[in-house]
């Protein structure tokens, strides 16, 4: 199955979106690690002790505070308890691996502390829907993800019937069995009903496999080896950017629509009754800090107020 719009690339269409790795204790400090982290991400890392994670006692949530004093959890770093036998676990969320400027670099570290890669999460976005659900369920339905003569399992899930809204997922294998891959409408599961955007994310476990550091620099090759059916898709995805911008922009749509339906008359009463300026009134509840929703590579991705304004008014339809 061939897209239309397929053009050229010069740089990767798949992304990091999740990252766990362990590693024997290095000579370094949790805070060491900290600081050289803080190098590959903008803004102030900081990491808190806030009790266990996967069987270690010590978990160290990793915020990262943004130049306009937002805060993001990013990630964290967790060690100790017997059954991990003197292990350390680096873990990025989606989030964290959004805020990562050198990939290069977090692969030389994790090459240095000798680390194995436990899960990573490989997405890839086509914001216009060159390939979508059903292409992906008709992929699977002509046997395209066929792998050493077996056909994986597959599980759907959300709006299938068509008065649904919410968004289509389907997945392709077992991640208990060190392989998945997810199809979802992303661009719905964000509040956007009339968008097309569609996200494909391989997630790739250490069961029975080992998983090459290089996946951090060069990660459409393991996301189009992952499946058969995924060779022909790179060339139709999106670059990094305009995706981080269209997520950020289905954010905040959704929540300024609702925050009009909720609370538009209440600010229209407020400046009727007071007599207060618009301005007047959004500095009075603003809160000067980024919503937990929000993925702050987005903002770095930059949103012009047309395009938001626009999105706000397909909602209303």
């Amino acid at each position: 199955m061939e897209s239309s719009s397929a053009t050229a690339q010069d740089s990767p269409r798949a992304k990091i979106d999740w990252l766990n790795a362990t590693f024997e204790k290095p000579a370094m400090t949790v805070h060491g690690l900290v600081r050289f982290l803080n190098g590959l991400m903008p803004g102030r890392l900081d990491a808190t002790l806030d009790g266990g994670l996967f069987g270690f006692t010590e978990r160290y949530r990793l915020q990262l505070r943004l130049d306009d004093g937002a805060k993001v959890e990013v990630g964290a770093i967790a060690l100790g308890g017997e059954s991990q036998v003197g292990k350390w676990l680096l873990q990025l969320n989606g989030k964290g691996c959004g805020m990562v400027t050198d990939w290069e670099s977090v692969q030389e570290l994790l090459e240095g502390l000798g680390a194995a890669i436990s899960r990573v999460d490989l997405a890839v976005d086509f914001l216009e829907g060159e390939y979508s659900v059903d292409d992906a369920l008709t992929l699977y339905d002509t046997g395209a993800f066929i792998n050493r003569g077996r056909n994986p399992e597959l599980d759907t899930q959300g709006s299938w019937h068509e008065s649904g809204h919410k968004g289509r997922t389907m997945y392709v294998g077992k991640l208990k069995h060190g392989k998945t891959l997810c199809v979802y409408e992303k661009g719905r599961q964000l509040g956007m009903p009339d968008s097309d955007w569609t996200r494909f994310e391989v997630r790739l476990g250490n069961r029975d496999r080992v998983i090459p550091l290089s996946v951090l620099t060069n990660p459409d090759e393991a996301f189009v080896g992952a499946y058969p059916a995924l060779r022909d898709l790179l060339q139709a995805a999106a670059l990094e950017i305009p995706t981080q911008r269209e997520e950020t922009k289905g954010t905040l749509a959704h929540a300024l629509y609702h925050m009009r339906r909720c609370f538009g008359a209440h600010a229209h009463q407020a400046m009727e009754a007071t007599g207060c300026t618009a301005g007047d009134l959004i500095e009075e509840v603003r809160v000067h800090r980024m919503p937990r929703k929000l993925d702050p590579s987005g903002v770095v991705a930059g949103l012009a107020w047309p395009e938001l304004q626009a999105q706000i008014e397909r909602l209303k339809t």
